[in-house]
Parts: structure tokens; C-alpha cells; sequence
């Protein structure tokens, strides 16, 4: 019996590239089936360039949720907040801070595989790494980042915590961290209060810093600072950088409070807890729980006069706030745009700007056990909306 062939005149000729391919995988055809022992090894070192390759690193940074913190209690077994110098009061409730856990920062990387992984993880964000981190930034840089961005926040929460009690303090210079390896290292300690650079003082961090650069090459930087109740006389080492004296320590503004406010969050570090801190230190210095006994967690910066700034990982924040059974969450209104959406259920999210706002919904929250009345972040979304 015949076969029907069909023939179609302008069928086009293969092309090189796809004869040279045909010749190959024919080539390899042939080589498995007569030499099984050639196409065994090729296999294996196929396989482990695929696995190599997944485990390359990536210039990507991954967000998850962290842990979320009551600052009215403890962490790492250390009470965190301690106020001595004032009648403090006793409470109840949580005032939680939220945490983002941070993957592939400087100095650690991540693979292909766990970016593909985090990209169908709904409580994940994958971002570029420069998008968190300046390029050619170090883990020590980084660490150093941290612990100013910490403490300068820490400083500030009491600030405005003070003030909304009309209760006065001073501005002072102050070490607001110590880079790891650096000369002033063992020296010198975060939170140390600067007095005088080789018996001089300035008013201000450009003045002080004009005072190092004033020191001899090759010699210690005479300093005199207060750490606690303590004042000391040191010789700071240093060195040349550029052709001027480094210790390897941030200054800035801090406060001379008149009373003694310590926040112990471990190696934590970043900016923004201060809306949270000051809420727990407002509550341990007037009577009554503040947060008439309620879960509330939330986020954000604080400036000296109040402002609420927006941060980054607001939607791993509401996660590990869930994940604590919080029932109320405070996030910045410039963060709302993030937000709506992506609210856990059971989690009632409230809009807050400042410090007053952020107050006024703890307070509301303790009175009704409910949100009513607050703005939400849908409110903000919508009146921002109808604005454009």
C-alpha cells in the first residue's frame, strides 16, 4: 500500500543555525545510546551547573516580617524600658514595636532560588539592594547606620514624650555610635555626652568636627565627655584619612533629660520605633494603662515636633504584629498607599501624622476597645485620591 505524500512547493529550507542544532542533539542521540558511559558524566555536570547557578549570589535584598516587640516588656530577658529619676506608674497592655528581617544587606547575599521563593510569598518583598543600601557600603558601615539611626530615635521619642508632659530638658552633643573596628572602638561608647575637644567646645556637630580635624597628625584626640553620671577625661585614638584625624564615630544632637531613660532592644537598630517608644514612655510616667489594657503595635519615625514619618516594610510590620495577636496597629499615614490591601484579618489598622494623633488612638482604642472615629488608612487613600 501507498503512502499519501504531500508536497508543498515553497516549504522553506532549514536554516543554518537550525541544521547546526539538529546535527548537535542527533549527535548526542547517538552518543547515549552507543556510549551510555559519555552522556552519564554530562548529565552530572549538567545538573551541577544548574545547581551552582541557583546558588549564586544576587544583587537582591529580601523583607520579611520580624518580631514584634512590647516595649513594656522585655527582650532577650532585660527589661526594656527603665525610667529612674521620676515616679514612674504601672500598666498593662502591649505597646508593640514591629521589626523587618532584612536578607542580602552588605556583606551577606542571597540566592536565585530564595528571591524566586520570596517573589509567591505574599508577607516577602524583594527590592534591588542598592534601593536599602548605597552601594560599596560594609557590614560595618551598615551596623554603625543602624546603631545611630537607634539611638538618635531612641533620644527623640523621649524628647517629645517629655514635652507632651511639659517636662524641660537641654540639647547636648552626643556619640550617637561607635563603628565596629574603628580607632575610637573601646573608647568611646554610644550615648556618651561630648563636652570639650582638647578643652574647647562648639555648638553645634560642625563645630566639633572642625575641633577634631584641628588635632596634629598622628596624635590622640583630648576629649571629655559624660557617660552617665560620670564624667571622663580620655585621649581618643585616631587615624589619617584623607590628610585629617578619624576616631570612626557619628555625632549628633541628643538631649540632657532630667531624668534617666534607658531602652535596651539588643542589637535592633534603625529609626523606626519612636512613635512607639515615646507612647511607652508617656505611659509608664502618667497613671493608669495607657492602652487600658489592649495589643496595639504600629510603626513609624518621630521628629522633635511630633511629625510621624513613613518607614519602610510597613506590610512585613502588619504581619509580625499578627503573628504577635496584636488587635490594633498604628501606621503612618505617608505609608497608607502600602497598606491598604494588605491589613491582616483582625488586624484594625489606624492612620496617624503626629504624635497628638497617635496618642488621641491609643486613648480611643483604651475607651472603646474599638477604632471608630480614627482615620483609617482607606480614608487617607481616598482623601488623597479626590485631592489629585
Amino acid at each position: 500500500m501507498g503512502h499519501n505524500v504531500g508536497v508543498i512547493d515553497d516549504q522553506p529550507r532549514p536554516t543554518r543555525a537550525r541544521r547546526a542544532r539538529a546535527a548537535i542533539s542527533r549527535s548526542v542521540g547517538d552518543a547515549q545510546l552507543a556510549h551510555p558511559w559519555v552522556a552519564l558524566p554530562a548529565m552530572v555536570l549538567l545538573c551541577l551547573m544548574i545547581l551552582g547557578a541557583s546558588l549564586m549570589p544576587v544583587p537582591y535584598v529580601i523583607e520579611r516580617p520580624g518580631p514584634a516587640i512590647d516595649v513594656l516588656g522585655e527582650y532577650d530577658e532585660e527589661q526594656i524600658l527603665t525610667i529612674d529619676g521620676a515616679e514612674t506608674y504601672a500598666t498593662d497592655g502591649s505597646l508593640m514595636m514591629t521589626t523587618v528581617s532584612v536578607d542580602g544587606g552588605p556583606g551577606y547575599r542571597v540566592t536565585p532560588v530564595e528571591v524566586v521563593a520570596s517573589w509567591f510569598d505574599r508577607s516577602s518583598s524583594v527590592l534591588p539592594r542598592e534601593a536599602l543600601f548605597p552601594e560599596g557600603q560594609t557590614r560595618e558601615q551598615t551596623a554603625l547606620t543602624n546603631t545611630v539611626a537607634m539611638t538618635t530615635s531612641q533620644q527623640g521619642a523621649v524628647a517629645v514624650a517629655l514635652g507632651e508632659l511639659g517636662i524641660d530638658y537641654d540639647p547636648v552633643m552626643m556619640i550617637a555610635g561607635v563603628e565596629q573596628g574603628a580607632p575610637a572602638e573601646g573608647t568611646l561608647e554610644a550615648g556618651d555626652v561630648v563636652l570639650s575637644v582638647d578643652g574647647e567646645t562648639a555648638s553645634d556637630v560642625t563645630g566639633f568636627q572642625e575641633l577634631v580635624r584641628a588635632t596634629p597628625e598622628g596624635e590622640g584626640i583630648p576629649m571629655r565627655v559624660r557617660r552617665g553620671d560620670e564624667e571622663l577625661d580620655l585621649e581618643v585614638p585616631a587615624e589619617t584619612v584623607d590628610g585629617a584625624p578619624r576616631m570612626g564615630v557619628a555625632l549628633d544632637i541628643g538631649y540632657d533629660f532630667p531624668l534617666d531613660v534607658d531602652i535596651a532592644v539588643g542589637d535592633i537598630g534603625g529609626p523606626s520605633a519612636g512613635t512607639m517608644f515615646s507612647l511607652s514612655v508617656y505611659d509608664e510616667l502618667t497613671p493608669g494603662a495607657l492602652t487600658g489594657g489592649h495589643r496595639i503595635a504600629g510603626t513609624g519615625t518621630l521628629s522633635e515636633d511630633g511629625t510621624v514619618g513613613a518607614i519602610g516594610g510597613i506590610r512585613q510590620k502588619m504581619v509580625g504584629a499578627d503573628e504577635q495577636d496584636a488587635e490594633f496597629f498604628l501606621a503612618p499615614s505617608t505609608n497608607c498607599d502600602e497598606v491598604v490591601g494588605y491589613e491582616p484579618d483582625g488586624l484594625d489598622v489606624v492612620a496617624v501624622s503626629d504624635f497628638d494623633g497617635a496618642l488621641e488612638a491609643v486613648e480611643t482604642i483604651a475607651e472603646s476597645g474599638s477604632t471608630a472615629g480614627l482615620p483609617t488608612c482607606d480614608d487617607v487613600v481616598e482623601t488623597s485620591d479626590d485631592e489629585n
